[in-house]
């Protein structure tokens, strides 16, 4: 399996430098930076899609199938196994073309088959739709329906190790109000969703009960702003959460109440710097006395520098308290910064680079995770129907317990789109 899994690797990695290679540019068309877009996000009028017409919809039909090389796909220290998994990756989405409001309908999937480790296949999927209702001027609302099956990465803390992945959906539905008078705006969102874990077998036998991960969750969230400046706001966020689950967990009564609250700004004061910082402070309560209350710095951040016409840099940063099945464990802190590089090459040909630096700090057991990601990536833009992207990814994840890890992640996809 070894020498197999060798020689389908040479065979990706030269397909990628193949593509590469095929496709190197003698130079770079120059375009000026549009505010708020970055080079990933513009629209490119040679390649973009133009769709499927009909009356007043558009319809967008999208596949990828993807070759993917996992040198540690269950994620562990020690005893790595890596493989090759085929993914296929189906997607449609319907977006109205009206003068006034909005409707899309979106759905998908993706698809993933591995070489030898068979029980390690999965489908995942989703259907979801969206819309905004324009009251009158300045005036909107907004709602949607979701409803997504995945399942939990083999590198998740919460994995409970079982012979196949574990499979869950997420049911969610969304409405929400914005409305601008002169320098003031203000929006409010309410968000639902229920979280349903299936049952796995266990390795020897036996099933693995998970219905006391099931829970519902709400949040609601209120922003005013004040423009300040041009195009410039300061803001007050101010986030209200609630989680109940179906069954106790562990024992736990891991019910919850939260909140957040923060002050931030747009940063719009230049063409070429765009995005908003926001700091402030969040609170979660549990039911059970037993679980210890969570507080922290409440961080938000996206800031978006179009360099040139053909760079962009982002750079983010934020902070949330995460549920866990950790034993003991009311919850944990979750911190994460980071950035992305964006570089045009030519006006097909795009390259990016990102890197992520987290720590996860548990609360009511001694456990602490420091978490990194790197990824390299190129996208060929072939023509308006097809292109091919290429990416290598690094992740780590250093902790006070036995749970670590180090993985690399090679992926070759070809899209076909209308």
């Amino acid at each position: 399996m070894i020498h197999r899994n060798r020689h389908r690797l040479i065979l990706l990695a030269g397909g990628c430098l193949s593509l590469v290679a095929g496709t190197w540019p003698f130079g770079a068309w120059a375009q000026q930076p549009e505010r708020g877009v970055s080079v990933f996000e513009r629209a490119r009028p040679d390649y973009d899609p133009l769709g499927v017409r009909a009356g007043s919809f558009v319809i967008y039909p999208q596949v990828e199938i993807g070759e993917s090389y996992d040198d540690n796909i269950f994620a562990v220290d020690n005893d790595e196994e890596d493989d090759f998994i085929t993914v296929v990756s189906p997607e449609v989405n319907v977006e109205s073309d009206w003068g006034r409001h909005a409707l899309n309908l979106r759905g998908g999937g993706d698809a993933g088959f591995y070489f030898d480790n068979n029980d390690e296949n999965f489908i995942d999927w989703f259907v979801a739709t969206d819309g905004r209702l324009d009251v009158v001027r300045d005036t909107y609302l907004v709602g949607g329906l979701g409803w997504r099956r995945l399942h939990e990465d083999r590198g998740s803390p919460d994995d409970v190790a079982g012979e196949e992945p574990t499979e869950y959906d997420i049911y969610s539905a969304n409405l929400g109000a914005a409305r601008e008078l002169g320098r003031i705006s203000a929006r409010v969102d309410g968000i639902v969703e229920r979280y349903d874990f299936q049952d796995v077998d266990a390795q020897g036998g036996g099933q693995i009960d998970q219905d006391d991960r099931d829970r519902v969750q709400y949040q609601l969230i209120g922003r005013v702003g004040y423009e300040y400046l041009p195009d410039t706001e300061g803001f007050v966020r101010v986030i209200g959460r609630m989680r109940e689950y179906d069954e106790l967990e562990g024992g736990f009564d891991r019910d919850s109440v939260g909140y957040a609250v923060l002050i931030g700004t747009e940063l719009n004061f230049t063409p070429k710097v765009t995005g908003e910082i926001a700091a402030g402070y969040q609170h979660t309560t549990y039911d059970d006395d037993e679980l210890s209350d969570v507080n922290s710095p409440a961080l938000g951040g996206n800031v978006l520098w179009n360099v040139t016409g053909l760079t962009s840099i982002r750079a983010f940063a934020q902070g949330s308290i995460e549920e866990t099945t950790q034993a003991d464990a009311s919850g944990y802190i979750a911190a994460r910064v980071g950035g992305s590089v964006e570089h045009e090459l030519r006006r097909n040909i795009l390259l990016g680079a990102g890197v992520t630096l987290g720590r996860d700090d548990y609360e009511g057991i001694d456990r602490t995770d420091d978490i990194l990601i790197g990824t390299v990536s190129a996208r060929y833009l072939i023509n308006r129907n097809f292109y091919a992207r290429a990416a290598f990814t690094h992740q780590t994840r250093n902790s006070d317990t036995d749970d670590e890890y180090s993985r690399n992640i090679i992926l070759l996809t070809i899209g076909a789109q209308l």
